[in-house]
């Protein structure tokens, strides 16, 4: 493991060059359920983004990264399901959530297109908090 936490492979660069370009964060199992309100949110939030519908979504946080990263991943139920860009962090203020919940975290993530799905199923185990990455595709 690096300082950063990320996994070091055989004829990865030295650890000093290492640096995260992303975040992984875990939603709730909410959104495992496809016919839930939260999920059918969800999607349709990410769809309006794909289509220029809309400007940008949040997500909650409880700490801003330390590091400078341009990327957010999800995972819902043990895999990665979408990268979206960070645009910005915004202190936390009470917003509804996808499931209806009025949620006001310490910051919000304002993450923007392009939403881009994995090549390949991505398995990982879910966590609270975050998780720095180096790009995952």
């Amino acid at each position: 493991m690096t300082k950063t936490g990320l996994a070091r492979r055989a004829g990865d660069p030295p650890a000093s060059e290492v640096r995260p370009t992303g975040i992984i964060r875990t939603l709730p199992s909410l959104y495992a359920s496809f016919e839930g309100p939260g999920t059918v949110r969800y999607k349709a939030s990410l769809k309006a983004l794909e289509r220029g519908r809309l400007d940008a979504i949040y997500i909650a946080l409880q700490c801003i990264p330390k590091f400078d990263v341009v990327h957010m991943y999800l995972i819902i139920e043990g895999r990665i399901d979408v990268r979206l860009n960070i645009a910005e962090y915004l202190p936390g203020d009470e917003r509804e959530c996808w499931d209806r919940t009025i949620r006001k975290p310490k910051f919000w993530a304002v993450c923007t297109a392009p939403v881009s799905r994995p090549p390949e199923t991505i398995l990982r185990r879910g966590f609270q908090g975050i998780r720095y990455t180096e790009a995952l595709w």
